[in-house]
C-alpha cells in the first residue's frame, strides 16, 4: 500500500497538499509440488508440503527459503507454502483433481479478496506444473472466479509439457504474465519417463519395500562362492570341504527363497481385479515354483550337511540340488531366440506397460522440456538451462548420455506402443554385460561336469539365452557412469545411474532459488517494492 501526495488548487487560489493511500494489487505466491510429493502420496487430506522444497546442501539457500526472503522486500507479498497438496499420482485424473483442490484452497485462504486486484504467482515442480496448467482450465469453467484475479507469473521447474493433456489456458493470465522455465538436459524424467501417465500408481508403490529386496540380496551375497570351484576336482574331502560346500549352499538357497518370496509378496500387493491380472498370474506361477524348489532343496542340504550317506562328491551335490527343476523355469523366463522381438521377458514387461485394460499405462503423450507450444508466443518466456549446474556434468559423459537419450527417444517414436527396445536399453544400463557372459562360461563348466542329457540340453539353452542377452547389453550399454564412481562404494546414488538421472537430475531445479529465477519473479510482482526494506 503506497502513499502519494497530491496538491489541490481552489478557486480563490489557495493550495493544499494531502496524502492519499493508493491500494495496489496483492501478490500471492503458491507452491505446487510434483509427482514425488513425499508428504501426501494418498491425497486424502491437505497437508503441508514445505519440506518438498528443502535442500540439504548448506551452501545453497533452498528454494522455499529463497522465495520467503522476498516477502519483506515488497508491499503486499503473500506466500502460501503450507497447506496445498495433491495425491501426486502420475495420471490425468489426479492432476485434474489437484487443480480443483488448488482452486478450493485459494477460495478458502482468501475469501475477503474477491473484489481486490490479486496477482498469482505459481511455482510448480515436475507434474506440479501440469496441475497449474490444469488450474488455468478449471478457473475458466468456474463462474465465481473473480475478474480482478490474474495469473502474473508461472515458474515451471522440470515440468514435462504434454502435447495433448493439461494445456495452458490464457484466459486469466495477465497481459504481462511471465513464464519462467527451468530445465536440465540430464533429466530423463522430463525427457521421456513422463510420457507415460499411469493407472493406479499407488498400487505399484503402496507395498513396495526396497529394504526387503536388499535383505534378500545381501543374504545371497553372504555365500562363499569360491567353494564351488571344488566341483571341478575329482575328490572332495568328506570331512571339511564337502560339509562346508553344503553349508554355503544352504545360505545361497535361503537367499534365493527369500528373494523369490519378496517378489511374490510384491506381486500379491496388486489388489485390483483387472490391472495386470494375466501378468501377475504368470509371474506368480514362476516365482512360486522357484520358491518351492529353493525351500525344498535347502531342506535336503540341511539334512545332508553332516554325515551324508554316500559322501560329498560332485554327483552327490547335483543330486541334492536338483537343478533341472528350477533351470526349466529360468529358461522359460529368459527364453530368447534371435533378439528383442522374441524375448519372453521383454514381451511380458511390454505387456505390463500397455495402454490396454490389463496394462498400467493410462496414456502415452509425448512431452517437451519447453512450454513454447503452450505459450504460443503470447507471453515472455524466461528460460534457464541448468544442465551445467548438475554434478553429473563434471563427469564429462555428455556425449555418452546424448547417445543414450536419443536412442530411447528414437525407439519411442519408431516403435509406438511396443516398448521392448526401450526396456532393453534401460535394462542394459543396470546389468553389466560380463554378468551374462561370465554366467554363460560357468554354465559351460557345468555342462562339462554333467552327463545327464536332459540337464545338458537345459544348460545349453540357458547358456544360449545368456549369450544373446549379453550381446544385447553390449549393443545398448551407454557407459554413463565413470569408473571412479563405479568403484566408489560409499557413493550410493552414482551420477549417471538411471536412479540419479530420474530423481536427482529431475529434482535439481527445485533445490535452490537460482539468481535468474529470483530476478524474474521480482520483476513480475505488482505490489511495488518496499522502500523501507534494508537488505
Amino acid at each position: 500500500m503506497a502513499k502519494n501526495t497530491f496538491t489541490l488548487t481552489f478557486e480563490d487560489g489557495e493550495t493544499k497538499s494531502t496524502s492519499v493511500k493508493i491500494i495496489g494489487p496483492k501478490d500471492v505466491v503458491m507452491f505446487v509440488a510434483g509427482t514425488k510429493d513425499p508428504l501426501n502420496v494418498t491425497g486424502e487430506k491437505h497437508q503441508a508440503n514445505k519440506n518438498y522444497w528443502r535442500n540439504e546442501e548448506k551452501e545453497f539457500k533452498n528454494l522455499r527459503a529463497g522465495v520467503k526472503a522476498l516477502k519483506p522486500q515488497f508491499h503486499d507479498l503473500h506466500i502460501e507454502d503450507e497447506f496445498f497438496s495433491w495425491s501426486g499420482d502420475n495420471n490425468n485424473a489426479d492432476r485434474t483433481t489437484g487443480a480443483k483442490r488448488l482452486l478450493d484452497l485459494i477460495y478458502r485462504q482468501y475469501p475477503n479478496w474477491k473484489n481486490v486486484d490479486v496477482y498469482f504467482h505459481f511455482i510448480g515442480h515436475s507434474h506440479g506444473g501440469n496441475v497449474i496448467n490444469e488450474f488455468t482450465n478449471v478457473i475458466v469453467k468456474d463462474d465465481g472466479f473473480p475478474e480482478k484475479w490474474k495469473i502474473k507469473s508461472i515458474t515451471y521447474l522440470s515440468t514435462p509439457f504434454f502435447q495433448e493433456q493439461h494445456q495452458l489456458n490464457h484466459t486469466h493470465l495477465h497481459a504481462d504474465c511471465k513464464i519462467i522455465n527451468v530445465h536440465n538436459d540430464y533429466d530423463i524424467t522430463q525427457r521421456f519417463v513422463a510420457d507415460f501417465s499411469l493407472k493406479n500408481l499407488e498400487i505399484l508403490i503402496a507395498n513396495y519395500n526396497a529394504g526387503d529386496f536388499d535383505t534378500a540380496l545381501n543374504r545371497i551375497k553372504e555365500t562363499d562362492f569360491s567353494t564351488y570351484e571344488q566341483l571341478g576336482l575329482s575328490i572332495i574331502n568328506n570331512h571339511t570341504e564337502g560339509p562346508y560346500m553344503w553349508e554355503q549352499t544352504i545360505i545361497l538357497l535361503g537367499g534365493i527363497e527369500r528373494l523369490a518370496q519378496v517378489i511374490i509378496d510384491n506381486l500379491n500387493a496388486f489388489k485390483t481385479t483387472d490391472l495386470l491380472v494375466s501378468q501377475k498370474t504368470e509371474l506368480l506361477g514362476h516365482f512360486n515354483t522357484i520358491s518351492r524348489w529353493a525351500r525344498s532343496q535347502r531342506g535336503v542340504f540341511e539334512n545332508n550337511r553332516t554325515g551324508r550317506s554316500g559322501g560329498y562328491g560332485r554327483s552327490e551335490f547335483f543330486e541334492d540340488l536338483d537343478l533341472l527343476q528350477v533351470l526349466t523355469i529360468v529358461n522359460t523366463i529368459f527364453d530368447i531366440d534371435q533378439g528383442i522381438e522374441d524375448s519372453y521377458l521383454l514381451g511380458l514387461l511390454d505387456s505390463v506397460f500397455k495402454t490396454n485394460a490389463s496394462g498400467i499405462v493410462d496414456k502415452i503423450d509425448d512431452t517437451s522440456w519447453t512450454p513454447e507450444k503452450q505459450v504460443n508466443s503470447k507471453f515472455e518466456i524466461v528460460d534457464l538451462d541448468i544442465t551445467n549446474k548438475d554434478v553429473y556434468d563434471t563427469r564429462h559423459k555428455k556425449s555418452n548420455y546424448d547417445g543414450f537419450i536419443s536412442g530411447i527417444e528414437n525407439a519411442l517414436k519408431t516403435h509406438g506402443d511396443d516398448k521392448r527396445e526401450v526396456l532393453m536399453r534401460l535394462l542394459s544400463q543396470l546389468i553389466p554385460a560380463n554378468a551374462f557372459t561370465s554366467s554363460a562360461e560357468k554354465l559351460d563348466v557345468l555342462m562339462y561336469l554333467y552327463t545327464n542329457d536332459a540337464m545338458d540340453n537345459a544348460l545349453a539353452a540357458a547358456r544360449d539365452n545368456l549369450n544373446t542377452y549379453g550381446a544385447l547389453v553390449n549393443r545398448f550399454y551407454a557407459n554413463l557412469i565413470t569408473d571412479a564412481d563405479l568403484e566408489n562404494n560409499s557413493l550410493t546414488n552414482k551420477p549417471g545411474s538411471l536412479g540419479y538421472l530420474a530423481m536427482t537430475s529431475h529434482g535439481l531445479s527445485h533445490t535452490q532459488l537460482f539468481p535468474e529465477i529470483e530476478e524474474a519473479l521480482k520483476t513480475s510482482f505488482g505490489s511495488g517494492k518496499n522502500p523501507g526494506f534494508k537488505g
